[in-house]
């Protein structure tokens, strides 16, 4: 028993990480493609963080690579760290050593005497000075004649010692600045750099709708006309199972009433003794299986959970939280009815429930109920688990909505996500100057601990639903 377990849960693990892992390969590759039709230079293409466990090959100058971490992905495209975006200057005259240090840091090393750190920068002289702008291009490295010039001062008669150590500086420094990489990312213009961006969220949109599209002619839809209950899962050892259901079964009528899929659930659950109300009563259910119609006599189990009206909505308190008591339950997983559809039919079915997964996700997120509206890793890996036991339509149905709302999700303007990046991008535009690194920084550091205070709640929300259930 204890071995049977374990190989659902390694299932579960592999179902859980391999739904994430498409996902994640079709949201970078939305980055990595239009980064390549940009010009850009991309150094790394991984699935999972962490070292690289696996190297997969490389091709025109990107790396393709597995790493140890299972979960997420990342493509590195070449100068997209803010500190990328300019490069250092010494064309300009620093009016301190602080002002120097901070333009070529750790190249100046060598230059940390207290003499030297208390440079007078008025003594100087204009010569000097003219002879480093002009020596020092607007790419912050010295041109070769520049070198000469500035080693020729170097040791002239008239040189004095603060002028020697500012030329010694400026040779060290500047002959070491890191030229930016012309197919980096900062190099780019504004529209290429926000396309690289929104090309990640607007695959997986694209993606999880073509999941949809290629689904309603192979493993079908649910049909959006007929709303009978179907049967997702039998749960073992339940009274659904001993009475002979089998997943894809979908009820026709309850006690020789034909009913739809929320009066079908409430009739099951209602149907305990208006006696006692506790001692479950017989149903008898007719069911489709495979065009044919079949009947099933059951008794359900008596358990503890809310109460429901006829049409399937819970009975409320005076408080407006549902009422618990005795209801009856035969161990299915419920579903709808899935259909086939015709290519053109597939693609117009597509279209209407990647709109419907779209507001519903917006204003779920909106609604003032989002608690218990969003779901963390907890939630998605019971809801793939459960679709593993339902059957493939329902892993791939529950991977174009995951696709979906990763699109959807990264658009938020928070710091860290895509959205976040578009939103800086907006402030250059409009601005008309790049943001500086501390900028930069400042702007992830608020997103990181804005993601991090939402990940903590969605995952105390996702224990504490285990908990009630």
């Amino acid at each position: 028993m204890q071995l049977h377990n374990l190989a659902e849960i390694l299932k579960s693990a592999c179902y859980f990480i391999g739904v994430l892992s498409v996902l994640v390969i079709a949201h970078e590759w939305g980055h990595y493609i239009a980064a390549k039709l940009c010009k850009m230079r991309v150094e790394d293409f991984s699935l999972f963080f962490g070292p690289k466990l696996i190297t997969l090959g490389k091709r025109n100058g990107t790396e393709y690579n597995i790493r140890t971490v299972p979960l997420g992905g990342f493509v590195k495209v070449t100068g997209m760290e803010p500190e990328d975006a300019y490069p250092a200057s010494a064309s300009s005259v620093p009016d301190s050593w602080a002002d120097l240090k901070a333009r070529f840091g750790k190249q100046l090393a060598g230059l940390e005497a207290d003499t030297v750190k208390d440079l007078d920068y008025s003594q100087i002289s204009e010569r000097i000075l003219s002879s480093v702008s002009g020596s020092v291009g607007e790419d912050g490295r010295l041109s070769a004649f520049g070198k000469g010039e500035l080693e020729a001062l170097q040791i002239a008669t008239g040189t004095n010692t603060v002028e020697h150590a500012y030329i010694e500086a400026i040779l060290k420094g500047a002959g070491n600045v890191k030229i930016p990489d012309p197919d980096g990312y900062n190099q780019k213009p504004l529209h290429q750099r926000a396309s690289v961006i929104f090309a990640g969220p607007l695959v997986s949109l694209l993606f999880g709708y073509l999941i949809f599209c290629v689904m309603g002619f192979t493993t079908g839809l649910p049909d959006e006309h007929d709303r009978h209950l179907a049967v997702g899962f039998v749960a073992e050892g339940k009274p659904a199972e001993k009475a002979g259901l089998k997943a894809g079964d979908y009820v026709l009528s309850v006690n020789g009433t034909p009913t739809d899929l929320m009066h079908s659930l409430a009739a099951i659950r209602r149907s305990v003794s208006p006696v006692d109300h506790k001692t479950p009563l017989p149903l008898t259910l007719e069911v489709v299986r495979e065009g044919q119609t079949k009947t099933f006599t059951l008794t359900p189990n008596a358990e503890t959970d809310y109460l429901v009206q006829p049409d399937g909505e819970p009975i409320k308190g005076k408080d407006g939280k549902p009422i618990t008591g005795t209801v009856g339950m035969i161990g299915i997983g419920i579903d709808q009815v899935w259909r086939r559809y015709s290519i053109g039919g597939s693609v117009a079915r597509g279209t209407e429930l990647i709109k419907l997964e779209v507001t519903g996700t917006l204003s779920n997120i909106f609604s003032r109920n989002v608690k218990n509206n969003v779901g963390g890793i907890i939630s998605i890996g019971r809801v793939i688990n459960q679709n593993r036991q339902q059957g493939t339509n329902h892993v791939l149905f529950t991977a174009a909505l995951l696709s979906i709302s990763l699109g959807i999700l990264n658009l938020f303007p928070i710091p860290v996500l895509d959205g976040g990046h578009l939103l800086l991008l907006s402030i250059e535009f409009i601005r008309r100057r790049r943001l500086s690194a501390t900028e930069v920084y400042g702007a992830q550091m608020v997103g990181i601990c804005i993601i991090g205070v939402l990940f903590v709640l969605v995952m105390y929300n996702d224990i504490m639903r285990m908990v009630k259930h």
